[in-house]
């Protein structure tokens, strides 16, 4: 019992509850500067008596830096558990969690506190011969991030390519930063025959869009699909509207002309070239 009372006199640091005001007593731990790497800077070290209990949402702040906090890893004396050590990692901002469908619907979304860290750099050979970046996520490992979800960061929006629960217990989430403009409020014209006047007539709606890259979100469902090309994009509206092939949507850059609609579930999602 005197190592175990021993083990607590350094906890004199006190970290509150990132989303609260409850506080805890830890142990900050002075950090090897000759073991990190460039992508491991804001990685710290804390320790904690084995009766402390760590806020649920997985976030603390100590002297003003918030930090993610994942599982613990106990030390033993003989059996019994004396000290619990946590490597924390250094958030980068608050961020904003949603789906495609609830940003589009204007649904308040879920704030977390987030790292963002450098992934690699993906070439776009196919379109041009920039190197744009790659990015990891981190959040707490409660969080949700699901595959084709929107994170937005410190003003810019992300599209979560997939996710998983990392053995340090947090999600970590592969994203790439969608190219603005991406929201916008475009003109969908649904173009309909009219035989006796031998025309089309166009019916114009405003409809609410999220637009990426045709990389970022395609699929072919069957030989005959519309190959794409170099300039196209897929554009997400509502099932407010009821696309097909000839509309036309126009957006802050100009006129888009639909080829296809894929069912989203609660989305379609166009596949558009300039008209």
């Amino acid at each position: 019992m005197r190592l175990y009372s021993a083990a607590r006199l350094a906890d004199d640091t006190i970290a509150t509850d990132a989303y609260g005001t409850d506080t805890i007593k830890v142990q900050y731990d002075a950090l090897s500067y000759a073991k990190i790497d460039g992508v491991a800077v804001k990685k710290r070290a804390i320790s904690t008596a084995p009766d402390v209990t760590m806020p649920a949402r997985g976030a603390i702040t100590i002297d003003g830096q918030t930090y993610l906090v994942g599982h613990g890893a106990p030390d033993y004396w003989k059996g019994a558990t004396i000290r619990v050590n946590y490597v924390i990692q250094g958030v980068d901002g608050l961020a904003s969690l949603t789906s495609i469908t609830g940003d589009l619907v204007g649904t308040t979304p879920l704030t977390a506190y987030a790292a963002l860290v450098f992934s690699k750099y993906v070439p776009e050979a196919d379109v041009s011969g920039k190197y744009p970046p790659q990015y990891q996520v981190f959040l707490d490992g409660a969080e949700p991030a699901p595959a084709d979800s929107l994170i937005r960061l410190n003003g810019v929006l992300y599209l979560v390519k997939e996710s998983y629960l990392s053995n340090s217990g947090l999600r970590i989430a592969l994203v790439n930063a969608i190219d603005t403009p991406a929201r916008e409020t475009a003109t969908f014209n649904s173009s309909m025959y009219d035989p006796i006047t031998d025309s089309r007539v166009d019916t114009p709606t405003s409809v609410e869009v999220l637009r990426v890259k045709w990389q970022e979100h395609f699929r072919y469902l069957t030989k005959a699909s519309e190959t794409y090309e170099r300039g196209d994009q897929q554009v997400f509206v509502l099932k407010s509207v009821t696309p097909k092939p000839s509309d036309n949507l126009t957006l802050s850059d100009g006129v888009w002309r639909v080829l296809s609609a894929q069912d989203e579930g609660t989305l379609w999602s166009l596949h558009v070239r300039r008209a």
